[in-house]
């Protein structure tokens, strides 16, 4: 099993999340609170939990506190000049949209990890792009199509747009098992997968 999570940046706020085996039977819905969130993962016991979230700062970095002196090492992950550098459109884990999203996945990441589980991160709309799949954007039906078409089974008419990512997300856990991915980045700052 591989779960896959499209994290939201509040806990009230749905996010997406995706249980997909190696014949691609997957099972999607929303949790919300963290409690939630872990309690569904331990059920599933997965081989690896993939989050669609930023999981690290930038090497130096202590935080995301603004008037911390850690700010020097500045807001954005050598892995994401790389992507942005190459087209890949983001938003930065040192963002100010981002920064509860950021520190969310940090927390959950290392939680897991305590447990003992694999945890990378990952971005279902760079991957989405790399496997020439829509973007959920305004008709996420067009992803859903494609994902279907890639040969996910069990997928639910209707399926959220976070429920989608997740899926990717789970994908993108799938490839990188199958050691068929690209990393950006450094492990200092967490790579992204």
């Amino acid at each position: 099993m591989i779960i896959g999570i499209d994290l939201a940046g509040n806990e009230d706020k749905p996010s997406g999340f995706a249980v997909i085996d190696n014949k691609l039977n997957t099972k999607t819905f929303l949790v919300y609170n963290d409690k939630e969130l872990i309690k569904t993962t331990l059920e599933n016991k997965p081989k690896l939990i993939t989050i669609d979230a930023p999981l690290g700062l930038p090497k130096g970095r202590c935080c995301l506190d603004y008037n911390c002196k850690c700010v020097k090492y500045g807001y954005t992950r050598i892995g994401e000049k790389i992507m942005l550098k190459s087209g890949i459109r983001l938003f930065p884990c040192g963002f100010a949209g981002m920064k509860k999203l950021t520190l969310r996945g940090i927390k959950l990441k290392n939680y897991f990890k305590s447990k003992g589980f694999r945890v990378i991160e990952t971005f279902p709309g760079s991957a989405q792009d790399l496997l020439n799949m829509p973007r959920k954007g305004k008709d996420h039906t067009l992803l859903q199509k494609a994902l279907i078409k890639y040969g996910f089974k069990n997928i639910k008419k209707n399926i959220t747009d976070h429920e989608l990512d997740a899926i990717t997300s789970a994908l993108v856990g799938k490839l990188y098992l199958e050691n068929n991915y690209l990393a950006f980045g450094i492990k200092e700052e967490e790579q992204i997968i």
